[in-house]
């Protein structure tokens, strides 16, 4: 009886791991249909990943194209600047060097004195090459040797940046009638040397594709005398956008002075300059923006006679953008005191009221007539 058991209990085992044998081989062909799903979507996975990469690898060789065809342009667009700018400052703004004929007062005492010593001479020499300029002590190396002519020798500027003879003879002029006999005036040597270089510094810009800091019309210092205060901000504008363009065009910073305008220029125009033409983001020197505070217009002289008491870079650079209209001559309406207007209010009938509004409107009425014929009339 025990064996029969047994046996019965043996099957029902049998039979148990029959069911699990086949439950298990139905997960285990469900299992291989997903595998194969899945390794047919890796494979379309991986050819869409190839595809994806030979599609960056042709975009890559366009944009390395497309960059290697615009450093081209880059650089024949530059070549073309260069060439226009050399052709200008050669044929219509030359700039060069000129040495000045006169011989130092140190360097004849030098010669003569034999006993003086080398410490002595160092310290003369050095004195030369310093200038007193607006209340500071600004050394400069090229003083007393050489100065820098636009248009020719005749048209230089003083190599320290000191155009004082400018508003000094212009000071002289107002206190002195009648008309100026000296032709060799410093004061027209300097003007016009700042009138050329004003010019081509805009020229510059155009053709340079560069954007200024500051406006300054060509016609800025070849017009009336300028008084010191104007003739002061002008300058520092124009050595300003001076400095921004040689900025633009990676000049040398060593090279650079804020004071020296014409010498900067030459700088940046000269053949040498190896970014000469060049477009695209530059860094502005923040410590030669800051000695351009060498020149200070505030402390420059007395209050214009025009009342012309404060000059800003806003009323400088953009109020000439705007067209001046006249001011209005608006006709005045007389006003009463409060009491008195109460008192007549409560003492007039109706008919007196509306007259005096019809009074108000015919009042304005003249008003806005008077100030259509002022205005029509100044157009």
């Amino acid at each position: 009886m025990s064996c029969k058991m047994r046996i019965e209990q043996l099957k029902q085992t049998i039979c148990k791991e029959n069911e699990e044998i086949a439950k298990n081989s139905e997960w285990l062909l469900r299992i291989k249909d997903e595998n194969q799903k899945l390794y047919r979507r890796a494979q379309r996975h991986q050819d869409k990943k190839e595809k994806i990469q030979r599609h960056n690898r042709r975009l890559g060789e366009l944009v390395e194209k497309k960059n290697c065809d615009l450093r081209s342009h880059h650089e024949h667009l530059a070549d073309l600047r260069r060439s226009h700018v050399l052709e200008l400052t050669s044929v219509i703004f030359p700039i060069e060097e000129v040495k000045i004929g006169m011989r130092d007062s140190t360097d004849v005492s030098s010669e003569s004195d034999n006993a003086m010593t080398s410490s002595t001479v160092s310290k003369l020499a050095e004195a030369r090459r310093t200038t007193y300029l607006s209340g500071r002590w600004v050394c400069d190396d090229h003083n007393g040797d050489t100065s820098i002519g636009i248009t020719g020798p005749w048209i230089t500027l003083p190599n320290n940046g000191d155009y004082s003879a400018y508003y000094n003879w212009v000071e002289e002029k107002k206190t002195t009638q009648g008309p100026d006999m000296e032709h060799n005036n410093p004061a027209y040597t300097i003007s016009a040397a700042l009138c050329y270089a004003t010019q081509l510094t805009n020229i510059l810009s155009l053709i340079l594709d560069v954007n200024l800091p500051k406006k300054l019309y060509n016609s800025e210092f070849c017009g009336e005398n300028l008084s010191r205060r104007k003739f002061t901000w002008a300058v520092k504008k124009l050595n300003a956008n001076i400095l921004y363009l040689c900025f633009s065009q990676h000049v040398n910073l060593d090279l650079l002075h804020p004071l020296h305008t014409l010498r900067n220029l030459m700088y940046l125009v000269s053949p040498e300059t190896e970014h000469l033409g060049r477009s695209g983001p530059f860094e502005i020197s923040a410590d030669l923006e800051d000695s351009m505070e060498f020149v200070d217009p505030s402390g420059a002289g007395e209050t214009d006679e025009s009342g012309d008491e404060h000059i800003s870079d806003e009323e400088t650079d953009l109020g000439t953008d705007w067209e001046n209209l006249p001011s209005p001559r608006f006709c005045d309406i007389p006003s009463q005191p409060l009491e008195m207007l109460q008192s007549q209010s409560t003492q007039a009938s109706q008919p007196i009221a509306s007259s005096s509004a019809g009074g108000m409107i015919s009042s304005a009425a003249a008003s806005v007539t008077s100030w259509f014929k002022a205005y029509t009339g100044h157009r």
